[in-house]
């Protein structure tokens, strides 16, 4: 039977080559996406109160110079696109006495940092910004210790699915580069080393089909479990033109004695039917004895001596054929203890398979 294409070993492998190497990459996906969860359920938590306080301290270190509040309308937004840079969304959010003291001794209004903030799940950190003994030269309306305002700090979960889908687009275009390639080098040595397999499968084919002359041996092209497998092949074939000699020759024997009892037989019939007319004739002159005269008689006893001879020389052929027989007898005999002994080798050898043949094989 002749199998299709893609029922190939090969093929097969292959395919189960490329499944696996996909999941393995599909897997390294989904456990980088594990990890960015975990990531963003305990790490990102404490990441944003730490960039919270970072915040809240650039801002003090701003507001601790005599021009802060007028330098925080240009450094402010570098803040945010600094930290938006990392993941984080900002807000510095000025109290009404911050507003209200900047207005009268800056002439400016101070907006901070208005926040623009998006929408999906997050974490957020709100740090107070409270007035130093410093900070009461500018913000004239409050007192040490006041709140002027706060800043706020989010880290959203949407930021760090990007992140995860970035990665996972190069990742899965270079994993499936891998895949391909690993699957053209497995192909190429599959083929090298299928080669002694094909070989040895077609040589089974053919004697399975019957178109294989038993002297034909499959060529040993490896010392690996194939080459192993045909030397076990040619080790067969050896053992099976042997006992296909010897049946022959059995067969042979039998078809010779088969022949010559036929001739025999034959022959014997023809005896007999001459034997059986002979002692018909000799019963009828004996009867016409009776109704004979007397000095007829020597010419009927005389037809009758021939007769009688006749039936000697019938008895004395038959008993040459009896001879004949009884050594026929003898080769039948002969023939039939070779196969006997045919036998007795074509059971030693499947004992001797089914001792070799691993547990749970045999049988």
């Amino acid at each position: 039977m002749s199998a299709r294409f893609d029922q190939s070993f090969v093929i097969r492998t292959i395919r189960d080559f490329m499944i696996a190497l996909t999941v393995v990459v599909g897997l390294e996906l989904a456990g980088r996406l594990a990890l960015v969860w975990f990531e963003y359920s305990h790490a990102d938590r404490t990441s944003t109160a730490l960039a919270a306080e970072r915040l809240a301290g650039d801002v003090r270190n701003i507001m601790l110079n005599q021009g802060g509040p007028v330098a925080a309308r240009t450094v402010y937004p570098i803040l945010r696109r600094n930290f938006e840079a990392l993941g984080y969304e900002i807000a510095i959010v000025p109290n009404a006495v911050t507003v209200e003291s900047i207005e009268v001794t800056h002439g400016f209004t101070p907006r901070g940092v208005e926040p623009e903030w998006s929408e999906g799940a997050h974490h957020e950190t709100i740090v107070p910004l409270r007035a130093d003994e410093f900070c009461v030269s500018c913000h004239s309306f409050a007192e040490p210790g006041d709140i002027l305002g706060h800043v706020a700090v989010r880290r959203y979960r949407d930021h760090r699915m990007d992140e995860w889908w970035s990665e996972a687009r190069v990742t899965s275009i270079v994993g499936m580069g891998n895949v391909l390639m690993h699957t053209l080098v497995l192909f190429l040595l599959l083929r090298l080393r299928m080669e002694p397999l094909i070989s040895l499968r077609a040589t089974v084919g053919r004697l399975g089909r019957g178109t294989l002359d038993l002297s034909h041996r499959a060529e040993v092209k490896s010392d690996d479990e194939f080459g192993g497998l045909a030397w076990d092949l040619n080790q067969f074939m050896d053992r099976l033109e042997h006992l296909v000699q010897d049946l022959s020759r059995v067969l042979r024997q039998v078809e010779a004695v088969n022949t010559r009892v036929g001739q025999v037989s034959t022959v014997a019939q023809d005896q007999v039917e001459r034997a059986r007319q002979v002692m018909q004739s000799t019963l009828k002159k004996l009867f016409r004895l009776r109704d004979l005269p007397t000095d007829e008689w020597e010419e009927e006893l005389e037809s009758i001596a021939d007769c009688l001879a006749d039936i000697n020389r019938i008895v004395q052929e038959d008993g040459e054929y009896l001879s004949q027989i009884l050594l026929l007898e003898d080769r039948m005999e002969t023939a039939a203890e070779n196969g006997r002994i045919l036998l007795d080798r074509i059971r030693l050898s499947q004992a001797l398979a089914e001792e070799d043949a691993p547990d749970g094989e045999s049988g």
